[in-house]
């Protein structure tokens, strides 16, 4: 069970992952944050009394996209099964589209000092069971940008020394 409320503030030089480890990076080096920034959840869930409502056209969009691109993996940690409803294969339908994700990964999303860290069900409680995340993060969604390996302070594996 992973559950954090939402704004939940990590302390100071937490690594950017919900295990409390710093993020496997293509399995040769280890990704922790820049310095200075304050790590906060959006959307760790687990049972219901969330808070619900519509959540903006544009906000889905741009979760849709960074799922492509602005998921970090897990690792091994495994595919997640939503605690509210059941599924662990989720088919998301979104004007028109559709895509296929499984409960694995995050994304990490900065806005000024402040990164949030949401799972990548994130998309699946949004538009299957209508959570809306605060407004702090749906500005952040706006305004921010999904980050990427090439964002984190990353130590390289030297297993060839």
């Amino acid at each position: 069970m992973m559950e954090f409320p939402d704004l939940y503030k990590f302390p100071k030089n937490s690594p950017p992952s919900p295990y409390g480890k710093p993020l496997l990076v293509v399995r040769v080096g280890r990704g922790v944050l820049p310095k200075g920034v304050t790590l906060r959840t959006i959307g760790w869930l687990e049972h219901q009394g969330y808070p619900t409502g519509e959540v903006g056209k544009e906000i889905v969009d741009k979760l849709f996209a960074a799922l492509s691109q602005g998921r970090f993996n897990d690792g091994s940690r495994g595919v997640h099964s939503c605690t509210l409803c059941g599924n662990s294969l989720f088919k998301i339908r979104w004007r028109r589209r559709q895509i296929e994700m499984s409960g694995h990964g995050h994304y990490l999303l900065q806005c000024g000092k402040v990164v949030y860290m949401a799972p990548a069900m994130l998309l699946h409680y949004i538009v299957d069971h209508h959570y809306c995340p605060p407004e702090e993060f749906l500005d952040a969604v706006v305004n921010g940008r999904f980050l990427t390996v090439d964002d984190l302070d990353v130590t390289w594996n030297n297993w060839g020394d």
